[in-house]
């Protein structure tokens, strides 16, 4: 590979010679500046694209771009640090500090590649954490304003194909009557074929969710008046990922396959939704009825009066209810469990991510050691002027918190910029759904602290082994 061709151009004089060390101290080759802004530059492009066939191909492509652009410009910011950083090292860390740097400064080949792969994988991490960390901030803004009712009603029995079962005629008659209930919502659902795939038809009183729902709305501006205009007419409201997947907005006409058949629907509003990416079609419940018959709901959203305790109309409730097969949640035990779900779907990324980071740092652990068995020599003389074996283990581990500040460094830029590729572009034309940009500051911090702790734990072997070195660079005991 690279490495094999690197080494067949070296002449052999010269590689007797180091003089690739001299040349890493003179000047940067200018592909490591003109690559990466090449591929930056393309990535950005690419970003612009739309899906092919239904997949985020260019979007795909372009944080592709953006991780060998950053693998490519490693060089040309350790090129940077080894300009500038000489005075701050030796003031922040003395004598050791600028011995670290000169010894880095001249093994910029070598330890480029271990700080690659160590920012490729750090700003995976920041990325995905980036990306997770703005959906969780979503969803619980969403369900926070979409789940207003105090008690959500469902069935214990769900069929296994097609539409649910629905709570029964009497069981909502039950809950109606009680004297804390204002308002009772509830819809049927159905799956129909649209455009060759599957979406929900599902319906609700549109009048309730008026006086007392929360929906997020994407378009129009004023969303609540134009539902208004959908109640008991032949119009329908439409979730984001139907309205992306499919190319509708406001004043479309959807038609929509019926038992008597094709209907036509004016789209009156799009509203955010994070429940299915399949996509779904809401219209108000005596229109549900007109065109796909009477339908028991799904399930029921109970409003309560205000300074009711709900736990005990639940308790209530379902002690009315006797022998039926039906649960009861209530808000905050229902925003609970869908956080649950959340963090448990997306716990094995970070597991993913924490191996993709421990295997990098073993690469920069191996890296260290392999410069400090090369520098044995070097090493002993500086034992011979005078350097303590405690000196020479600091300047090792300080070299490995510089390689990991430096990834890390690197990570969080990328990281960032793979992010909006990821929010953006990939996750709206995979899934149809926009989330709002969320930065996870306390979780960056902490991630950046813990890897240069790791990172001068992978110097202490390479740091131990270099106190080991006597006068010819040979092992000698403590």
């Amino acid at each position: 590979g690279v490495p094999a061709l690197e080494a067949a151009r070296l002449a052999p004089m010269a590689a007797v010679r180091s003089d690739d060390h001299l040349r890493a101290r003179a000047r940067l080759p200018r592909r490591f500046v003109i690559g990466p802004c090449v591929l930056f530059v393309a990535g950005a492009g690419l970003a612009t694209r739309g899906p092919v066939g239904g997949l985020p191909v260019f979007g795909l492509l372009a944080a592709l771009a953006v991780v060998f652009g950053a693998a490519l410009l490693v060089p040309a910011v350790l090129f940077g640090i080894r300009r500038v950083g000489d005075g701050s090292l030796a003031r922040w860390l003395r004598v050791e500090g600028r011995l670290a740097h000169a010894s880095l400064g001249g093994a910029i080949p070598r330890v480029a590649i271990s700080v690659g792969a160590l920012a490729v994988s750090l700003a995976m991490m920041v990325a995905i954490a980036i990306m997770v960390g703005s959906f969780r901030q979503t969803v619980i803004y969403w369900v926070g304003q979409t789940l207003q009712a105090d008690l959500f009603v469902s069935t214990a029995r769900r069929s296994l194909v097609g539409d649910r079962a629905g709570v029964s005629e009497a069981g909502e008659r039950i809950i109606a009557a009680h004297p804390a209930v204002v308002a009772v919502d509830g819809g049927a659902v159905t799956d129909v074929r649209y455009d060759d795939t599957v979406v929900v038809v599902g319906s609700g009183r549109f009048d309730v969710l008026l006086d007392h729902g929360g929906l997020l709305f994407k378009a129009p501006a004023d969303g609540r008046a134009a539902m208004a205009t959908a109640v008991g007419v032949d119009a329908v409201v439409v979730s984001e990922s139907f309205a992306l997947k499919h190319g509708k907005g406001v004043g479309d006409a959807v038609e929509l396959p019926t038992p008597t058949g094709p209907a036509s629907f004016r789209v009156a509003a799009v509203y955010f939704d994070y429940s299915s990416d399949r996509g779904l079609v809401m219209m108000d419940r005596p229109t549900f009825t007109r065109h796909y018959e009477e339908r028991r709901p799904a399930g029921l959203s109970v409003y309560l009066r205000e300074d009711t305790d709900v736990d005990l109309v639940r308790d209530e409730l379902l002690a009315a209810l006797g022998g039926a097969q039906i649960f009861i949640n209530t808000n905050a035990t229902l925003r609970a469990e869908v956080l649950r779900i959340f963090d448990s779907t997306f716990a094995i990324t970070y597991a993913l991510q924490v191996i993709a980071i421990i295997v990098s740092l073993f690469g920069v652990a191996v890296t260290l050691l392999t410069l400090t068995l090369e520098r044995r020599s070097e090493l002993a003389l500086l034992r011979l002027v005078g350097g303590e074996r405690r000196q020479l283990r600091r300047m090792i581990m300080i070299e490995a918190g510089v390689l990991g500040g430096v990834s890390q460094a690197i990570g969080l830029v990328v990281g960032l910029a793979l992010s909006l590729i990821l929010i953006y572009v990939i996750n709206v034309q995979s899934f149809g759904w926009t989330i709002q940009f969320h930065l996870p500051v306390a979780f960056l911090a902490q991630s950046t602290l813990l890897i240069l702790v790791a990172s001068v734990l992978a110097g202490l072997y390479p740091a131990r082994l270099a106190g080991r070195f006597g006068l010819g660079g040979l092992s000698v005991e403590e």
